[in-house]
């Protein structure tokens, strides 16, 4: 992934999906060797959509940059991977997923941005966030969520 532009500003005014890794690319708790077992639904779904810029909210990315995560994927989605949401916060301080979004959006001066996250954490959002679609921990990004990921990036 050496050609991987990783300046994170994106020319576009593409929908941001924020994405989260354990519960949503895969079940929670799954052995590493079911990693990213949903991966190609999700590459199926956004292949049927106008381009969005992919941001990293999972916490794979205090164990590894950003570089690294955009390889596990396919080309097709690595090239629209733009960054992950704890640049904005090279601390880590602790708070919710919702408020990393927020800061990163902040942080880029997209704040007028749309976005959506996919995420399976809703603890982690304000209850009713429209731009929260859910996926079961127990099965990771399905076709309920991938009907709910098309819903948010079509409206």
């Amino acid at each position: 992934m050496a050609d991987l532009d990783l300046d994170f500003a994106s020319p576009k005014q593409a929908t941001i999906l924020f994405l989260d890794f354990d519960g949503v690319l895969h079940p929670v708790h799954s052995d590493p060797g079911r990693h990213l077992c949903c991966l190609p639904l999700l590459d199926a779904t956004l292949g049927s959509l106008p381009p969005v810029d992919i941001v990293i909210s999972s916490t794979w990315q205090e164990a590894y940059s950003i570089k690294t995560l955009a390889g596990r994927f396919a080309p097709a989605i690595a090239s629209r991977i733009i960054g992950g949401t704890l640049m904005a916060d090279p601390d880590r301080e602790e708070e919710t997923r919702y408020a990393q979004i927020r800061r990163f959006l902040k942080w880029k001066n997209w704040a007028a941005r749309h976005w959506v996250a996919l995420d399976d954490a809703e603890h982690e959002f304000p209850q009713g966030c429209a731009q929260l679609v859910r996926c079961d921990p127990a099965k990771g990004f399905d076709e309920r969520a991938a009907q709910g990921l098309l819903q948010c990036l079509t409206n």
